[in-house]
């Protein structure tokens, strides 16, 4: 493809379009632009042919951006009313080609985020204690829709305008259904959630990223920033998920997990060809956190001096000796608690010795079996 088109088949921004006089586009065909033009598309080359230092070129294509829309006002001499959108402008006719060149910038962490939204697509509404008729919403497939288009948009002003109006509109559900009634972030952020879980975007955190290095700071303020920080605590809480940030009882959450797991193992369509994910390595994640639950619901059993001020125990400090007959009835009762209590966490401690039994035998090498009996404390 000619280089040149890159700039003359450029799209035009939606204030563009609206102008009466020549817009950004059109004065770049023009003689005058020139040396400009030559100027943008050399320097798009040379980022497409990796001349530049990967590490500075956030910071490099910013500048260069603002060097362009200096250059073209010295040139043009706009009035005040336009540099925004000259800004705008040529920040797209600077990133659009470069996109494919500069998306993936973190593949590992975008499969990483992306199996965990496979993994846990069977969150249901109630999970995230957000009304069961969500989806019923008229704008809800909207949301969707929007978050989807993120990885299909090519600038980074049109994948933050694809966040900031999924917010928005998230916002106006939340508002509707609390019937306009005060709401918050505490509100929004598990719709988002799960709306982002039914979207599924492939390269979420790519797509942060690339807002944030190649958009200038100074087009991210305001209402677009509460949204974008938003979209962001969305992609860390998917990143994170598991049973106790969920409304799910421990035992279910095990279930849903297991029966997703099997089923993306079982189809080579679940996951995006981009990259190689390890799912023996999710598969330990999936153990580690099932017997993260049984640990922590041991701990919880433990916690006899708690449980003594919750029960009122009466006797735990009392010597035999000074039991009357009238309390015997009750010494009787409290011992049936405690024995009862005692039985279910050596119940728990077998389950949890054969889980961990479990997976070291599903370990493919003894290097792996040494290092999970190591991890469990066994050796």
């Amino acid at each position: 493809m000619d280089q040149s088109s890159i700039i003359d088949e450029s799209e035009q921004s939606l204030e563009q379009s609206r102008r009466v006089e020549p817009t950004v586009s059109d004065k770049m065909k023009r003689t005058e632009s020139a040396a400009l033009k030559q100027k943008i598309i050399g320097f798009i080359r040379d980022v497409q042919q990796s001349k530049l230092s990967v590490d500075s070129l956030p910071n490099t294509i910013q500048q260069k951006i603002s060097d362009f829309e200096d250059e073209f006002q010295d040139l043009w001499k706009e009035s005040d009313e336009y540099l925004r959108e000259n800004g705008e402008a040529i920040e797209k006719l600077v990133m659009k080609p470069l996109c494919s060149k500069l998306i993936s910038i973190d593949p590992v962490k975008d499969r990483e985020i992306e199996f965990q939204m496979k993994a846990y697509s069977f969150v249901q509404a109630k999970h995230l204690e957000i009304d069961e008729n969500i989806e019923k919403h008229k704008m809800f497939n909207s949301v969707v829709e929007l978050i989807s288009k993120i990885d299909k948009v090519e600038t980074p002003r049109e994948k933050l305008n694809c966040i900031v109006n999924a917010g928005k509109q998230t916002s106006a559900i939340v508002n509707q259904m609390a019937n306009n009634q005060p709401t918050g972030a505490d509100n929004l952020l598990p719709v988002l959630i799960y709306a982002t879980l039914k979207a599924q975007p492939q390269k979420a955190y790519s797509n942060i990223l690339f807002v944030s290095y190649y958009r200038s700071p100074k087009r991210i303020t305001g209402e677009d920033e509460y949204y974008f920080t938003t979209y962001e605590s969305t992609l860390q809480f998917i990143e994170k998920i598991d049973y106790h940030k969920l409304n799910i009882n421990p035992q279910e959450f095990q279930e849903l997990s297991k029966e997703r797991l099997d089923t993306i193992k079982n189809s080579s369509n679940e996951l995006s060809q981009n990259g190689v994910f390890n799912m023996d390595a999710h598969q330990n994640y999936v153990n580690l956190q099932m017997i993260k639950m049984k640990i922590q619901d041991l701990q919880r059993k433990s916690k006899f001096y708690e449980q003594s001020k919750k029960y009122r125990l009466k006797f735990n400090q009392k010597q035999l000796n000074n039991i009357t007959l009238n309390e015997i009835p009750d010494f009787y009762d409290e011992y049936q608690n405690l024995y009862k209590n005692l039985i279910e966490m050596q119940k728990d401690i077998h389950n949890l010795y054969d889980l961990t039994n479990e997976i070291i035998k599903e370990s493919q090498s003894e290097t792996k079996k040494t290092a999970t009996r190591k991890f469990f404390g066994i050796l």
